[in-house]
Protein backbone atom coordinates (compact mmCIF):
# COMPACT_ATOMS: atom_id res chain seq x y z
CA UNK A 1 0.00 0.00 0.00
CA UNK A 2 1.27 3.56 -1.06
CA UNK A 3 1.92 5.77 2.03
CA UNK A 4 0.50 9.28 2.46
CA UNK A 5 2.93 11.91 4.14
CA UNK A 6 1.67 15.54 5.30
CA UNK A 7 3.71 18.52 6.49
CA UNK A 8 2.64 19.39 10.35
CA UNK A 9 0.14 21.97 8.70
CA UNK A 10 -2.08 19.53 7.65
CA UNK A 11 -1.75 16.93 10.57
CA UNK A 12 -4.63 19.03 12.30
CA UNK A 13 -7.51 16.72 9.43
CA UNK A 14 -5.53 13.84 10.16
CA UNK A 15 -5.40 13.00 14.03
CA UNK A 16 -2.16 14.03 14.32
CA UNK A 17 -0.96 11.65 11.84
CA UNK A 18 1.26 12.40 8.92
CA UNK A 19 2.28 9.34 7.85
CA UNK A 20 -0.07 6.42 7.07
CA UNK A 21 -0.99 3.71 4.63
CA UNK A 22 -3.73 4.01 1.99
CA UNK A 23 -4.97 1.82 -0.86
CA UNK A 24 -4.67 2.91 -4.44
CA UNK A 25 -2.57 2.31 -8.19
CA UNK A 26 -2.16 6.00 -8.77
CA UNK A 27 -1.88 8.94 -7.15
CA UNK A 28 -4.93 10.00 -7.25
CA UNK A 29 -6.60 6.90 -5.96
CA UNK A 30 -4.21 7.47 -3.30
CA UNK A 31 -4.78 11.07 -2.37
CA UNK A 32 -8.85 10.02 -3.03
CA UNK A 33 -8.31 7.18 0.18
CA UNK A 34 -6.46 9.41 2.15
CA UNK A 35 -9.40 11.87 2.12
CA UNK A 36 -11.65 8.71 2.73
CA UNK A 37 -10.14 7.73 5.50
CA UNK A 38 -9.83 11.60 7.32
CA UNK A 39 -12.59 13.38 5.61
CA UNK A 40 -11.57 16.52 7.11
CA UNK A 41 -9.05 16.25 4.90
CA UNK A 42 -11.38 17.02 1.64
CA UNK A 43 -11.99 20.77 1.97
CA UNK A 44 -8.11 21.19 2.04
CA UNK A 45 -7.17 18.85 -0.68
CA UNK A 46 -10.14 19.35 -3.18
CA UNK A 47 -12.20 22.02 -4.61
CA UNK A 48 -16.11 21.94 -4.40
CA UNK A 49 -16.47 19.97 -7.90
CA UNK A 50 -14.11 17.40 -6.52
CA UNK A 51 -10.99 18.55 -8.44
CA UNK A 52 -7.62 18.69 -7.12
CA UNK A 53 -7.16 22.29 -5.67
CA UNK A 54 -4.63 24.55 -7.81
CA UNK A 55 -2.84 25.09 -4.72
CA UNK A 56 -1.87 21.16 -3.36
CA UNK A 57 1.57 20.06 -4.75
CA UNK A 58 1.62 16.29 -5.49
CA UNK A 59 4.86 14.89 -5.57
CA UNK A 60 5.85 10.67 -5.80
CA UNK A 61 8.71 9.41 -4.42
CA UNK A 62 10.44 13.12 -4.46
CA UNK A 63 9.32 13.89 -7.94
CA UNK A 64 6.31 16.13 -8.63
CA UNK A 65 3.63 14.43 -10.59
CA UNK A 66 3.43 17.23 -13.32
CA UNK A 67 6.94 15.65 -14.09
CA UNK A 68 5.43 12.31 -14.36
CA UNK A 69 2.04 11.25 -15.21
CA UNK A 70 0.38 13.79 -13.60
CA UNK A 71 -2.33 12.31 -11.32
CA UNK A 72 -2.66 9.11 -12.88
CA UNK A 73 1.22 8.43 -11.74
CA UNK A 74 1.57 4.97 -11.03
CA UNK A 75 2.13 4.24 -7.23
CA UNK A 76 3.70 0.78 -5.78
CA UNK A 77 3.19 -0.76 -2.44
CA UNK A 78 6.12 1.07 -0.91
CA UNK A 79 5.59 4.23 -2.57
CA UNK A 80 5.42 7.27 -0.91
CA UNK A 81 2.81 10.05 -2.50
CA UNK A 82 3.38 13.40 -0.40
CA UNK A 83 0.90 16.15 -0.64
CA UNK A 84 2.39 19.59 0.07
CA UNK A 85 0.35 22.83 0.17
CA UNK A 86 1.48 25.86 -1.63
CA UNK A 87 3.08 28.32 0.66
CA UNK A 88 3.16 32.25 -0.03
CA UNK A 89 3.54 35.39 1.75
CA UNK A 90 5.40 38.49 2.20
Amino acid sequence: MPIIRLPALMQHYTEEQNNFLVAGTTAIQAVSAAVEKYPALKFHVFDGKDQLRRHINVFVNDTNIRDLDGLQTPVGENDVVRLLPAVTGG
